[in-house]
């Protein structure tokens, strides 16, 4: 099972960025996302410009299994720090995508969000957030199990848990569809939920034996 980062890991990691503006700029910000809304490292490569709704206040999460969105609220953190990202960090790439072939169309530019300057140039990968969240979790000196992004997202989940959340809202934040999914995440804070147990009715004998419907 994966491992739950200790509280605050989220922040942690992102301090322990190397310091030039490329890193400040698009890897903090990708990962500021991760400690924030729980995503997935293929939910943040994929996420495009126009997936953001300014005005609206809300984040469009793409979900690849039920293929619909996943509405998220846009937080005035997250908000001024993508905004800032958008206009100072966000890499200015000369190669324009080619045009699929036996389509027409001209050739479009690149909406994702997050892009990778260095050769290859083009979309961010899922395995180069891994590899960068790995390296920058040894060198924050927390005591991560999995040294992996998805840590990450237990830690959000418990986190919801413990501040009062029910199981369904917690999975419908996370993008689950079945409720088996959510308690995996939040099995690390089993304690917890025996605090959210449902009383026994007055009048019910626990020695007495179910009756069979």
């Amino acid at each position: 099972m994966v491992g739950v980062a200790p509280p605050g890991s989220g922040r942690a990691v992102t301090k322990a960025l190397p310091s030039s503006r490329q890193f400040v700029s698009t890897r903090r910000r990708w990962s500021q996302l991760m400690a924030t809304y729980g995503l997935r490292a293929c939910e943040v490569v994929t996420l495009t410009i126009d997936d953001v709704e300014w005005r609206a206040e809300r984040l469009r999460i793409p979900q690849r299994k039920t293929r619909g969105s996943l509405w998220l609220p846009l937080t005035d953190e997250v908000g001024t720090a993508l905004l800032d990202y958008l206009r100072h960090g966000r890499p200015v790439l000369n190669v324009r995508r080619q045009r699929v072939p036996f389509r027409g169309g001209p050739a479009r530019s690149y909406r994702e969000l997050f892009l990778r300057c260095r050769t290859p140039t083009g979309v961010l990968k899922p395995t180069a957030v891994t590899e960068a969240f790995q390296a920058w979790s040894k060198r924050s000196g927390l005591a991560i199990p999995y040294q992996g992004p998805h840590c990450l997202r237990h830690s959000y989940a418990v986190h919801l848990l413990r501040s009062g959340l029910s199981l369904k809202t917690i999975g419908d934040l996370l993008g689950h569809r079945t409720l088996e999914s959510t308690c995996v995440y939040v099995r690390p804070a089993v304690d917890d939920l025996r605090d959210v147990a449902l009383p026994l009715p007055v009048g019910v004998d626990r020695s007495a034996p179910a009756v069979a419907s």
